[in-house]
């Protein structure tokens, strides 16, 4: 638990709240008085830190209780729309939110940042990345820092000419979402890694993976997001001509050549049974 899960449990929140008062101290003590009852030896660090929250960084925190999506990460919680549908505007610069969060809920962040990468799961990374304005220095380093030994990974397994099962691995580099992510940290470095990826696969002996993966990956790798010219025609044109091949052998067209000739064995044998038919006559 963290202190804005907290907040939230010993509810706090008001909408358009303008301080915070002796109550909400009163209030943190008494869920952390219920949650002594179940576990005697429970850290009663948190609430200290919560009230140390309250009473020197008010702003910081009313800035994420009344920010939707900062507030639904931190307090683990999916809140609508309509929870934060206060007029409240709270004043506070982008670097205390950053020192705020540093001091209090850079565990949580980098934390959700690991588990996401390891998990594959970049489209809720990518999401959660709106709000990369207020989010630490330090943390989005770390994340870049992850990012790209992502990428490493997926070179290195290509240069030791992996089996099909072993390529299951990398099975997120047909999917949109991370190369949406790799944008948002776009870079030279990046740009030849996306390069390579690109050469790697075109000198891949193995036929069956280039089958699987070639023309999907091409297709989204489009969605990469760089600053180099001549890289970008390069991703749209490769996106194009794998959009062309896909739909010359696509399974409608094959679908398509099926019925058409299931059609025209029907219609011989229908000829060829009135053919009996007057024959019989």
């Amino acid at each position: 638990m963290n202190i804005i899960e907290l907040f939230e449990a010993a509810g706090i929140y008001q909408e358009n709240a303008t301080e915070f008062i002796l109550e909400d101290s009163k209030k943190v003590s008494k869920y952390m008085d219920s949650l002594k009852e179940q576990n005697p030896n429970i850290d009663t660090t948190l609430a200290t830190r919560l009230n140390e929250a309250l009473q020197d960084y008010p702003n910081e925190l009313w800035f994420i209780a009344y920010n939707r999506i900062l507030y639904n990460f931190f307090a683990k919680t999916n809140h609508t729309r309509s929870r934060f549908s206060t007029d409240r505007i709270v004043k506070v610069s982008h670097q205390a939110i950053h020192t705020f969060i540093e001091k209090f809920l850079l565990e949580d962040l980098d934390s959700y940042f690991e588990q996401k990468i390891t998990q594959n799961k970049f489209e809720e990374i990518d999401d959660f990345l709106v709000v990369k304005e207020y989010l630490p220095k330090r943390s989005l380093d770390k994340l870049e820092t992850k990012i790209s030994e992502k990428f490493d990974f997926i070179l290195n397994m290509l240069d030791q000419n992996p089996l099909e099962i072993e390529v299951i691995r990398i099975n997120f580099i047909k999917y949109r979402s991370f190369y949406d992510l790799l944008s948002q940290f776009k870079s030279p470095e990046i740009d030849e890694k996306i390069k390579m990826l690109l050469s790697k696969f075109s000198s891949l002996s193995n036929f069956a993976i280039q089958t699987e993966f070639n023309n999907p990956m091409r297709m989204v790798m489009a969605n990469y997001k760089t600053d180099d010219h001549d890289l970008a025609n390069l991703l749209k044109n490769n996106k194009e001509e794998a959009i062309a091949r896909t739909q010359k052998f696509s399974p409608s067209s094959s679908s398509a050549l099926t019925t058409g000739g299931s059609i025209a064995i029907v219609l011989i044998v229908i000829r060829l049974i009135l053919l009996m038919v007057r024959c019989n006559q």
